[in-house]
């Protein structure tokens, strides 16, 4: 059969509890955002395949070699990263021919970056890589008359990020709505689609900064190398804080969640500065400071270290005074985020 042309897309995501403590064995909740990544993947007619990159208008030529090995007509760098590890992933599991039908692939991530008064682009830090791996993977797949898989799109990000992370923003760009994830030692996690608590408000709050998720996981690890048990100890208190918010999650108790997460934020806080790894920045102190003023709760999302902070309550109004008051008077937002319901759309559907 003759490939056919493949648009897919799948949203971003910002982790509401769990961060951290998911590496640990804990589950963690995170949620999809109304900003997608896109993959649009069609039959080259002059049969040499291209790598288009939208954000920056580069051009790349490429062929496929044994395996899903690439070889470059000139260097990506590291843009041409990601396609190499869904190629060789799909290779892995037998969908590649050996002469790969040649193509010409288009992937755009400019939704998740904000662009500054200098003009300088800016990384908003919401799971682009992940949102990515989805949709290029999903369309390879479909593109090779394969059924996507969300096993293939978790293989071909954990090859690119060299093992690291959880998968949870990879689960999330592929289902979308709200997720609990619990890994449990193999690579099929536990997932479950969650319903936002009754009262439950949460506001994703910009912290002007961008963050590297890379960089705080190492200076995790070089925290459990040297620090003995204290590791383990705050470990363990932030994976039962983490089960307990599931819990009251589940029991639709949204004062309970609250509190289970102000107790998080407060772990995290612990975990920082015990560790040194960052979570906590000035900015995200600045903000919790604002929210502690408004009278709603507030704590890092992620890795922490800039990106979004969550401010959240069962009070609407106050958390719109003061994404207004962040907005005005301290950190100019990259527009409002929204939580979004629809996960992997490939060809429209979904």
């Amino acid at each position: 059969m003759k490939p056919s042309a493949q648009v897919a897309s799948a949203p971003g995501k910002l982790i509401l509890v769990g961060e951290y403590a998911v590496l640990a064995g804990a589950p963690a909740i995170s949620a999809a955002v109304n900003i997608r990544a896109t993959a649009r993947l069609q039959p080259a007619e002059n049969g040499g395949s291209e790598l288009h990159i939208a954000n920056c208008g580069e051009r790349y030529g490429f062929s496929v070699g044994p395996g899903g090995s690439l070889d470059w007509h000139r260097d990506p760098n590291d843009r041409g990263a990601l396609l190499d590890a869904a190629l060789k992933t799909l290779a892995a599991r037998g969908y590649l021919p050996e002469i790969p039908p040649p193509m010409i692939l288009e992937l755009c991530t400019r939704s998740f970056y904000s662009v500054e008064h200098s003009g300088v682009s800016q990384k908003i830090g919401i799971g682009s890589s992940a949102a990515m791996a989805v949709a290029l993977t999903s369309a390879l797949e479909s593109f090779l008359g394969q059924e996507p898989t969300f096993d293939a799109c978790l293989q071909a990000h954990r090859l690119f990020q060299q093992g690291q992370g959880s998968g949870i923003d990879v689960a999330t760009s592929w289902f979308g709505g709200i997720i609990a994830m619990q890994r449990d030692g193999n690579d099929s996690p536990a997932i479950t689609q969650l319903s936002w608590p009754q009262g439950l408000n949460v506001v994703p709050v910009w912290t002007g900064e961008s963050a590297s998720t890379t960089a705080m996981l190492q200076r995790l690890e070089s925290f459990k190398e040297h620090s003995g048990e204290s590791c383990d100890r705050i470990m363990q208190r932030l994976v039962a804080a983490s089960e307990g918010t599931c819990k009251h999650w589940q029991a639709d108790a949204a004062d309970d969640v609250i509190a289970s997460l102000d107790e998080y934020g407060r772990l995290l806080q612990e975990l920082d500065s015990a560790a040194g790894i960052g979570i906590w920045s000035d900015a995200h102190t600045r903000l919790n400071g604002m929210a502690r003023k408004a009278g709603v709760g507030y704590k890092p999302s992620g890795a922490g270290g800039g990106d979004f902070g969550l401010a959240f309550s069962r009070d609407a109004a106050r958390l719109e005074r003061l994404f207004s008051k962040v907005d005005s008077e301290l950190i100019r937002q990259p527009g409002r985020l929204a939580w979004a319901d629809r996960g992997l759309v490939i060809n429209g559907d979904g």
